[in-house]
C-alpha cells in the first residue's frame, strides 16, 4: 500500500510539473501592428524593440509584424482599427482624438506646463490610464494601453530670437495637441498654426511659420537647425506622444502569461526610452550649435511664468461644464502633483 501511495504521489507530482510547464508555454500567434510613423521617427525604435523582445522572450511563439508609415491606416484611422478589432495592435496619438477620449488624452500633450520632464510625464500617463474614470472611458472604446512614448520638453525652435516675452506676440507657431495648446499660446499673443509634420521645415524656411513647437530631438530629424537656429529656453512641458493599444476584448482573451510578458517588456521599453532621451537631447543641441544656432534665454522668465494660464483649471472647468466634473475628480490631483515638477 505504501508503494502504491508513493507511486500515486509521484504521478501527481509529475502531472503537476507537466501542468506548470504547460501553463508557462505561450500560444503560437501572429499579430499585426499598425504604426502611422516611419521606422526612422525619433523614439519609435522602442516600439520596434518591444515587438521584437516579446517575440524573443516567447521563444518565437508570439510574432508581431510591424506595418510602418500608415500601411494599414493613417494617424486618424488607427484608433478605430484597433477599437473594432481590425488590427491586433495599433499605435496612435490619443491627443488627436481628444473629443472622444477626454480623460485618456489629458496625459498626451493637451495641457502645457504640467510635466516639466519626461520621467514625470511618463509616470503621470500611467497614473491617468489607471484611474477608474479613464479605465471606464477606455473600456467603452474597447481599448487597452500597453506602452506610451514620451519626449523631452517641448520648446519653441524659431527662425528669430525670442529674447523677451513680448517677442512672442504675433508669432505663427505650430500648434499640436488638441484644443488646449492654442489657449496657452494665445495667452502670450502667439498665433497657433496648424501645420503637418512634413511641412514644418518648409514653413519655417518660407516664413509662413515662425516657430516649431516640439521636442529638441525632432530638430535634427526634420533638419530644422538650418532654418530655425534659435531654441528658446522656455519649458512648455513634456508630453506623451504615441501609444501602443490593443483591442480590450482581445487583450482580455489572451492568456495571463502573454499579457504579463507584453506589460513587462513595455515597462522596460519605456525605461530605455527615458535613457535614450538624454543622449538624443545632447546630440540635437550639438547639431543646433554646429549649424550656428544657439539657445536663447528669456530675459523676463519670471513674468512669463506668472502669466502662464493654469491649464489644469481650464481643463477642469471645461470638463465640469460637459458634465464630467465628478469623473475627473481623481485625475486632477494627479495633474497637480505632476505640476510640482516645475517648482523643483
Amino acid at each position: 500500500m505504501f508503494t502504491t501511495i508513493v507511486r500515486a504521489a509521484g504521478a501527481a507530482a509529475i502531472a503537476l510539473a507537466a501542468y506548470q510547464a504547460t501553463a508557462e508555454e505561450y500560444p503560437e500567434v501572429s499579430l499585426r501592428m499598425a504604426h502611422p510613423l516611419p521606422e526612422t521617427w525619433p523614439a519609435v525604435q522602442w516600439d520596434k524593440w518591444w515587438a521584437e523582445e516579446v517575440e524573443r522572450r516567447s521563444g518565437g511563439k508570439i510574432q508581431i509584424e510591424m506595418f510602418w508609415s500608415g500601411q494599414l491606416g493613417g494617424l486618424l484611422e488607427i484608433k478605430n482599427l484597433v477599437s473594432s478589432g481590425a488590427v491586433d495592435l495599433g499605435v496612435f496619438a490619443q491627443a488627436v482624438h481628444a473629443s472622444e477620449m477626454p480623460m485618456t488624452s489629458v496625459a498626451a500633450g493637451l495641457l502645457n506646463r504640467v510635466s516639466a520632464d519626461a520621467a514625470t510625464a511618463q509616470k503621470l500617463a500611467g497614473e491617468v490610464y489607471a484611474a477608474d474614470a479613464t479605465r471606464a472611458e477606455l473600456d467603452a472604446l474597447n481599448l487597452h494601453p500597453i506602452k506610451w512614448t514620451v519626449t523631452s520638453p517641448y520648446r519653441l525652435t524659431c527662425n528669430k530670437q525670442i529674447n523677451r516675452m513680448s517677442d512672442l506676440e504675433g508669432l505663427r507657431v505650430r500648434a499640436v495637441g488638441g484644443a488646449y495648446v492654442p489657449i496657452w499660446m494665445e495667452a502670450y499673443g502667439m498665433v497657433p498654426t496648424r501645420v503637418q509634420a512634413p511641412e514644418i521645415r518648409e514653413g519655417l524656411q518660407r516664413g509662413t511659420l515662425d516657430c516649431n513647437f516640439g521636442p529638441i530631438e525632432w530638430v535634427p530629424f526634420f533638419s530644422l537647425q538650418s532654418v530655425a537656429p534659435y531654441v528658446s529656453d522656455i519649458n512648455t512641458g513634456t508630453f506623451t506622444t504615441f501609444q501602443i493599444y490593443a483591442p480590450a476584448d482581445r487583450w482580455n482573451s489572451w492568456p495571463e502569461n502573454v499579457r504579463s510578458l507584453m506589460t513587462e517588456v513595455a515597462q522596460e521599453a519605456m525605461a530605455k526610452d527615458l535613457e535614450w532621451l538624454e543622449g538624443a537631447e545632447a546630440e540635437a543641441y550639438a547639431a543646433v550649435a554646429e549649424a550656428g544656432g544657439q539657445m536663447i534665454e528669456l530675459a523676463d522668465m519670471e513674468a512669463f511664468i506668472a502669466k502662464s494660464p493654469d491649464m489644469i483649471s481650464v481643463w477642469e472647468e471645461r470638463m465640469t461644464e460637459a458634465g464630467m466634473g465628478d469623473a475627473i475628480a481623481g485625475i486632477v490631483p494627479l495633474q497637480r502633483e505632476a505640476a510640482q515638477s516645475f517648482a523643483q
